[in-house]
């Protein structure tokens, strides 16, 4: 709007478009989409969920952290969306409400991003504009040791808000109630040695 009514002229409309911060935060979307790609973040994570076996909080505690570490070097929206077949995973696993996992899950994405430089968009656009105002810009790991304090601080808070406060919610019993489902819902369970197993049945 400004451009049309000459306020600003067309360098200054695309000025924006030639700043460092836009191209890196460019790059790290480009990044986090080939590590999707590849496979690489979730086999990452399976073998990081295997290591804490049967021990639930444990898991859950090894889950959000490698979450909040990863997501210091890849866009936040990236790291939710890659870890939420996990966490769902992990919530039929263990028999616990999703509520439980999946929106500390997200809190622990946005601890990650205080990690680094390029952990949020906000620190790049910061770092770039002292660059122009020729002041010293932000260094890859500057906001670490600030950042490590609130990783902690947070995923403790996340654990214990977890486990003790967040409601019990089953995501698949309230469909089946919105949708009067129950009525044409069947559930049994097949013994080791019945002759059923290996056998293909239609409904």
């Amino acid at each position: 709007i400004l451009l049309l009514f000459d306020v600003l002229s067309w360098q200054e409309a695309i000025s924006g478009f030639s700043n460092p911060a836009v191209i890196t935060i460019g790059a790290i979307f480009i990044m986090s989409r080939a590590l999707v790609k590849t496979g690489f973040l979730e086999v990452f994570a399976d073998f990081l969920a295997k290591k804490g076996g049967n021990r639930k909080w444990l898991t859950i505690f090894i889950f959000l952290l490698t979450v909040s570490i990863i997501s210091g070097f890849i866009n936040n929206t990236a790291a939710v969306a890659i870890f939420i077949p996990l966490g769902i995973d992990l919530c039929q696993r263990f028999r616990i409400s999703p509520t439980k996992v999946l929106l500390p899950l997200s809190y622990a994405a946005i601890f990650g991003g205080t990690l680094t430089l390029i952990g949020t968009s906000t620190n790049l656009i910061v770092s770039s504009i002292m660059e122009e105002m020729n002041m010293a810009p932000f260094s890859m790991f500057e906001f670490t040791k600030l950042g490590l304090i609130f990783l902690v601080l947070g995923t403790l808070y996340n654990m214990i808000i977890s486990k003790w406060f967040m409601p019990s919610r089953s995501i698949i019993s309230s469909l089946t109630r919105k949708y009067h489902m129950g009525s044409f819902l069947t559930e049994f369970k097949v013994g080791e040695d019945s002759p059923l197993i290996g056998n293909a049945y239609k409904g």
